[in-house]
Protein backbone atom coordinates (compact mmCIF):
# COMPACT_ATOMS: atom_id res chain seq x y z
CA UNK A 1 0.00 0.00 0.00
CA UNK A 2 1.15 3.58 -0.60
CA UNK A 3 -0.05 7.16 -0.92
CA UNK A 4 -1.96 6.08 -4.05
CA UNK A 5 -3.89 3.41 -2.16
CA UNK A 6 -3.44 3.98 1.57
CA UNK A 7 -3.82 1.07 3.93
CA UNK A 8 -6.08 3.17 6.17
CA UNK A 9 -9.56 4.34 5.28
CA UNK A 10 -11.60 3.80 2.12
CA UNK A 11 -9.99 6.38 -0.16
CA UNK A 12 -7.41 6.39 -2.94
CA UNK A 13 -5.98 8.76 -5.54
CA UNK A 14 -6.58 8.82 -9.31
CA UNK A 15 -5.40 12.31 -10.21
CA UNK A 16 -2.54 11.20 -12.47
CA UNK A 17 -5.09 9.63 -14.84
CA UNK A 18 -6.36 13.07 -15.81
CA UNK A 19 -9.55 13.03 -13.75
CA UNK A 20 -9.43 16.68 -12.72
CA UNK A 21 -9.02 17.94 -16.27
CA UNK A 22 -12.78 17.54 -16.54
CA UNK A 23 -14.95 20.47 -15.50
CA UNK A 24 -17.24 18.53 -13.18
CA UNK A 25 -18.62 18.81 -9.69
CA UNK A 26 -17.70 16.28 -7.03
CA UNK A 27 -20.97 14.43 -7.55
CA UNK A 28 -20.48 14.46 -11.32
CA UNK A 29 -17.01 12.95 -10.86
CA UNK A 30 -18.56 10.17 -8.79
CA UNK A 31 -21.30 9.58 -11.35
CA UNK A 32 -18.75 9.37 -14.17
CA UNK A 33 -16.55 6.92 -12.26
CA UNK A 34 -19.57 4.75 -11.50
CA UNK A 35 -20.66 4.79 -15.16
CA UNK A 36 -17.19 3.74 -16.27
CA UNK A 37 -16.99 0.98 -13.67
CA UNK A 38 -20.43 -0.40 -14.48
CA UNK A 39 -19.76 -0.46 -18.22
CA UNK A 40 -16.29 -1.94 -17.73
CA UNK A 41 -17.62 -4.77 -15.60
CA UNK A 42 -20.37 -5.53 -18.12
CA UNK A 43 -18.30 -5.39 -21.30
CA UNK A 44 -14.66 -6.23 -20.57
CA UNK A 45 -13.56 -9.84 -20.34
CA UNK A 46 -9.96 -10.28 -19.21
CA UNK A 47 -9.75 -13.45 -21.34
CA UNK A 48 -10.92 -11.69 -24.52
CA UNK A 49 -8.35 -9.03 -25.42
CA UNK A 50 -10.37 -7.14 -28.01
CA UNK A 51 -12.93 -6.17 -25.32
CA UNK A 52 -10.37 -3.75 -23.83
CA UNK A 53 -10.01 -1.45 -26.87
CA UNK A 54 -13.74 -1.69 -27.57
CA UNK A 55 -14.48 -0.38 -24.07
CA UNK A 56 -11.87 2.36 -24.39
CA UNK A 57 -13.18 3.59 -27.75
CA UNK A 58 -16.77 3.54 -26.52
CA UNK A 59 -15.96 5.53 -23.37
CA UNK A 60 -13.79 8.03 -25.24
CA UNK A 61 -16.69 8.65 -27.61
CA UNK A 62 -19.21 9.05 -24.79
CA UNK A 63 -16.92 11.42 -22.88
CA UNK A 64 -15.74 13.46 -25.86
CA UNK A 65 -18.22 16.25 -25.16
CA UNK A 66 -17.43 16.63 -21.48
CA UNK A 67 -16.03 20.12 -20.76
CA UNK A 68 -12.28 20.15 -20.21
CA UNK A 69 -9.83 22.57 -18.63
CA UNK A 70 -7.04 21.65 -21.04
CA UNK A 71 -7.68 20.00 -24.41
CA UNK A 72 -4.15 18.53 -24.40
CA UNK A 73 -4.61 16.57 -21.16
CA UNK A 74 -5.85 13.01 -21.61
CA UNK A 75 -8.60 11.62 -19.40
CA UNK A 76 -8.11 7.87 -19.09
CA UNK A 77 -11.45 5.99 -19.15
CA UNK A 78 -9.87 3.01 -17.39
CA UNK A 79 -9.92 4.99 -14.14
CA UNK A 80 -12.86 3.73 -12.10
CA UNK A 81 -13.86 2.15 -8.81
CA UNK A 82 -11.73 -0.84 -7.88
CA UNK A 83 -13.43 -2.05 -4.70
CA UNK A 84 -16.80 -3.65 -4.03
CA UNK A 85 -18.05 -0.66 -2.04
CA UNK A 86 -17.35 1.77 -4.92
CA UNK A 87 -15.22 4.06 -2.77
CA UNK A 88 -11.62 3.50 -3.86
CA UNK A 89 -10.63 4.60 -7.36
CA UNK A 90 -7.80 3.28 -9.47
CA UNK A 91 -6.74 1.68 -12.75
CA UNK A 92 -9.26 -1.01 -13.68
CA UNK A 93 -6.70 -2.69 -15.97
CA UNK A 94 -3.82 -2.72 -13.48
CA UNK A 95 -2.00 -6.07 -13.48
CA UNK A 96 -3.13 -6.69 -9.91
CA UNK A 97 -6.66 -7.12 -11.31
CA UNK A 98 -6.00 -8.57 -14.78
CA UNK A 99 -3.08 -10.84 -13.95
CA UNK A 100 -1.37 -9.55 -17.10
CA UNK A 101 1.77 -7.43 -16.49
CA UNK A 102 1.24 -5.67 -19.83
CA UNK A 103 -2.51 -5.05 -19.61
CA UNK A 104 -2.06 -1.30 -19.22
CA UNK A 105 -0.81 -1.20 -22.82
CA UNK A 106 -4.49 -0.93 -23.70
CA UNK A 107 -4.43 2.54 -22.15
CA UNK A 108 -3.30 5.70 -23.93
CA UNK A 109 -0.02 5.99 -21.99
CA UNK A 110 0.88 2.31 -21.91
CA UNK A 111 2.37 0.04 -19.27
CA UNK A 112 5.83 1.60 -19.08
CA UNK A 113 4.53 5.08 -18.27
CA UNK A 114 1.65 4.01 -16.04
CA UNK A 115 3.79 1.77 -13.86
CA UNK A 116 6.96 3.86 -13.78
CA UNK A 117 5.42 7.17 -12.72
CA UNK A 118 5.44 8.26 -9.09
CA UNK A 119 3.91 11.61 -8.16
CA UNK A 120 5.80 14.33 -6.29
CA UNK A 121 3.91 13.87 -3.03
CA UNK A 122 4.49 10.11 -3.09
CA UNK A 123 8.21 10.68 -3.69
CA UNK A 124 8.45 13.06 -0.73
CA UNK A 125 10.34 12.01 2.39
CA UNK A 126 7.19 12.98 4.30
CA UNK A 127 4.79 10.96 2.12
CA UNK A 128 3.67 8.63 4.92
CA UNK A 129 2.86 11.56 7.21
CA UNK A 130 0.96 13.37 4.45
CA UNK A 131 -0.91 10.17 3.64
CA UNK A 132 -2.17 9.83 7.21
CA UNK A 133 -3.23 13.48 7.30
CA UNK A 134 -5.03 13.36 3.95
CA UNK A 135 -6.92 10.21 4.91
CA UNK A 136 -8.05 12.03 8.06
CA UNK A 137 -9.23 15.09 6.10
CA UNK A 138 -10.78 13.56 2.98
CA UNK A 139 -14.44 12.58 2.96
CA UNK A 140 -14.06 10.52 -0.22
CA UNK A 141 -11.58 9.57 -2.93
CA UNK A 142 -12.27 12.78 -4.88
CA UNK A 143 -11.10 14.94 -1.98
CA UNK A 144 -8.22 12.58 -1.26
CA UNK A 145 -7.10 12.85 -4.89
CA UNK A 146 -7.24 16.65 -4.77
CA UNK A 147 -5.10 16.68 -1.62
CA UNK A 148 -2.59 14.07 -2.74
CA UNK A 149 -1.96 15.56 -6.19
CA UNK A 150 -1.52 19.13 -4.96
CA UNK A 151 2.22 18.74 -4.36
CA UNK A 152 3.10 22.42 -4.85
CA UNK A 153 0.68 23.46 -2.13
CA UNK A 154 1.98 20.69 0.13
CA UNK A 155 5.58 21.78 -0.44
CA UNK A 156 4.62 25.39 0.32
CA UNK A 157 3.14 24.25 3.64
CA UNK A 158 6.41 22.50 4.50
CA UNK A 159 8.37 25.66 3.70
CA UNK A 160 6.01 27.86 5.70
CA UNK A 161 6.68 25.84 8.83
CA UNK A 162 10.40 25.65 8.08
CA UNK A 163 10.71 29.42 7.66
CA UNK A 164 8.77 29.81 10.93
CA UNK A 165 11.30 27.72 12.90
CA UNK A 166 9.08 24.66 13.31
CA UNK A 167 10.22 21.15 12.51
CA UNK A 168 8.35 18.19 11.02
CA UNK A 169 7.20 16.84 14.38
CA UNK A 170 5.73 20.23 15.29
CA UNK A 171 3.97 20.50 11.95
CA UNK A 172 2.22 17.13 12.09
CA UNK A 173 1.59 16.94 15.83
CA UNK A 174 1.56 20.26 17.65
CA UNK A 175 -0.17 22.09 14.79
CA UNK A 176 -2.26 19.28 13.36
CA UNK A 177 -5.54 21.16 13.77
CA UNK A 178 -4.10 24.17 11.96
CA UNK A 179 -2.89 21.90 9.16
CA UNK A 180 -6.29 20.28 8.82
CA UNK A 181 -7.99 23.68 8.66
CA UNK A 182 -5.55 24.94 6.00
CA UNK A 183 -6.10 21.95 3.73
CA UNK A 184 -9.85 22.10 4.16
CA UNK A 185 -9.66 25.71 3.00
CA UNK A 186 -7.66 24.49 0.04
CA UNK A 187 -10.35 21.99 -0.93
CA UNK A 188 -12.70 24.93 -1.59
CA UNK A 189 -10.46 26.15 -4.43
CA UNK A 190 -9.24 22.73 -5.58
CA UNK A 191 -12.21 22.19 -7.89
CA UNK A 192 -10.90 25.01 -10.09
CA UNK A 193 -7.57 23.26 -10.63
CA UNK A 194 -6.47 20.64 -13.14
CA UNK A 195 -4.33 18.61 -10.78
CA UNK A 196 -2.45 15.74 -12.39
CA UNK A 197 0.60 15.76 -10.04
CA UNK A 198 2.72 16.48 -13.15
CA UNK A 199 2.73 20.21 -12.35
CA UNK A 200 6.10 21.95 -12.14
CA UNK A 201 6.91 24.18 -9.19
CA UNK A 202 8.65 27.28 -10.52
CA UNK A 203 8.96 28.87 -7.06
CA UNK A 204 11.51 27.41 -4.63
CA UNK A 205 9.82 29.25 -1.72
CA UNK A 206 13.16 30.50 -0.44
CA UNK A 207 11.61 33.13 1.82
CA UNK A 208 8.59 33.37 4.06
CA UNK A 209 7.29 36.25 1.95
CA UNK A 210 7.34 34.13 -1.20
CA UNK A 211 5.41 31.36 0.59
CA UNK A 212 2.82 33.81 1.87
CA UNK A 213 2.43 35.40 -1.55
CA UNK A 214 1.74 31.98 -3.03
CA UNK A 215 -0.87 31.14 -0.41
CA UNK A 216 -2.58 34.49 -0.84
CA UNK A 217 -2.79 33.93 -4.60
CA UNK A 218 -4.26 30.47 -4.06
CA UNK A 219 -6.57 31.07 -1.09
CA UNK A 220 -7.23 34.81 -1.07
CA UNK A 221 -8.88 36.15 2.10
CA UNK A 222 -9.05 32.66 3.59
CA UNK A 223 -5.25 32.66 3.77
CA UNK A 224 -5.15 36.10 5.39
CA UNK A 225 -7.64 34.99 8.04
CA UNK A 226 -5.77 31.75 8.67
CA UNK A 227 -2.44 33.58 8.95
CA UNK A 228 -3.86 36.13 11.38
CA UNK A 229 -5.04 33.35 13.68
CA UNK A 230 -1.69 31.63 13.32
CA UNK A 231 0.22 34.79 14.27
CA UNK A 232 -1.94 35.27 17.38
CA UNK A 233 -0.97 31.80 18.56
CA UNK A 234 2.66 32.05 17.44
CA UNK A 235 3.92 35.62 17.79
CA UNK A 236 7.45 36.60 16.75
CA UNK A 237 8.26 33.54 14.70
CA UNK A 238 11.22 34.59 12.56
CA UNK A 239 12.37 33.39 9.20
CA UNK A 240 15.25 30.99 8.64
CA UNK A 241 15.87 30.61 4.92
CA UNK A 242 17.27 27.33 3.72
CA UNK A 243 16.19 25.26 6.73
CA UNK A 244 14.20 22.16 5.78
CA UNK A 245 15.11 22.61 2.11
CA UNK A 246 14.71 19.57 -0.07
Amino acid sequence: MSLCHPERGNVSCGACCGLFNLKLTTQEFKNLLLERTTEFQKTVNFEIRHTFPIYRKDRETKESNLPKKDEMTYNCPFLGYVDDTKQRIGCMIHPIFTGDPKSQNFSFYGTSICQAYDCKTKESALSELWEVLFVEIAKDSIEYSFLSADHIFTHAVEKFFAHSYWNVEDMFQTFRLELVELFRLRLVTSIQKNFTSFEINYDAFLTLDSVCSYFESELGMDWISWKEEWEKKNPNRGEVSGFFDK
